[in-house]
């Protein structure tokens, strides 16, 4: 269940320098939450989203570590999974230390942020635990995984420290773009979660019909699935169309055991 309160509208929030949304997935201390809030708020950012905070929800830790954020932390939505977290966005990018062998494209801070601009207000960054890092099926939920080119004895940062560096990137260049037409309905990108509503039912039609053959196989052929149509970036029309393909296959192959 998802637990919410409104977030603030930001004072920037206008066409391609909308700030996009971070999001804090399973964090384990107040105090970082706090500090990621407070890097936040330096670059102008306010909408803060947390998925299942290890220690619970409000945390007394983060607001002295806020500071200025105090703001961001009061305001902070709860969300149980990234997919409800992530349910109104049409672009995810995952932050990460380390490269995956994972079918999902990569990039590093600054390349990622012209889609981060394309995709005004429905754009999200995903952060991880802090002693983990993201799990595989948070990471192919993303559009692109993000790396940056540390220091390879010690590329790890802590929390805040990841939140600043992308926050201040999408920062320089939203002061430096100038402006952009809003996509007419038929080609708007379709939602996180959109594109997971058509996974499940592709999956679950799959399966029906035998496709997953090994049990041990399916997760990761179920990831390479969700990555190849996150390639492809679906609008919301696209989307609904394959959800029509799916419905014309399964009739058919009912009619077919019907008959």
């Amino acid at each position: 269940m998802t637990v919410c309160r409104a977030p603030m509208v930001p004072a920037e929030a206008m066409g391609r320098t909308t700030p996009p949304v971070i999001i804090l997935v399973r964090p384990q201390l107040g105090e970082n939450i706090g500090a990621a809030a407070r890097a936040m708020m330096n670059c102008g950012l306010t909408d803060l989203r947390l998925v299942a905070p290890r220690d619970g929800w409000p945390n007394p830790a983060a607001l002295p570590m806020a500071a200025g954020g105090s703001r961001i932390i009061e305001n902070a939505t709860i969300y149980d999974s990234v997919a409800d977290a992530a349910y109104d966005l049409t672009f995810l990018a995952a932050l990460s230390a380390r490269r995956r062998d994972m079918p999902v494209r990569s990039n590093d801070p600054r390349g990622v942020i012209p889609d981060i601009l394309a995709h005004a207000g429905k754009a999200g960054l995903m952060f991880g635990p802090e002693q983990s890092g993201l799990d595989n099926d948070d990471v192919v939920r993303a559009d692109y995984l993000v790396t940056a080119d540390l220091n390879p004895d010690y590329p790890s940062l802590n929390l805040a420290q990841a939140v600043l560096m992308m926050a201040w990137e999408w920062r320089v260049a939203a002061a430096a773009a100038d402006g952009g037409a809003t996509p007419p309905p038929d080609h708007a990108p379709a939602t996180i979660q959109e594109r997971d509503r058509f996974h499940q039912r592709l999956e679950a039609a799959l399966d029906e019909g035998g496709f997953f053959i090994s049990p041990e196989m399916a997760p990761a052929v179920k990831r390479n699935l969700r990555a190849l149509f996150a390639r492809a970036n679906p609008t919301s029309q696209e989307i609904s169309t394959l959800h029509g393909v799916i419905q014309a296959l399964t009739k058919t192959r009912n009619r077919n055991k019907s008959g």
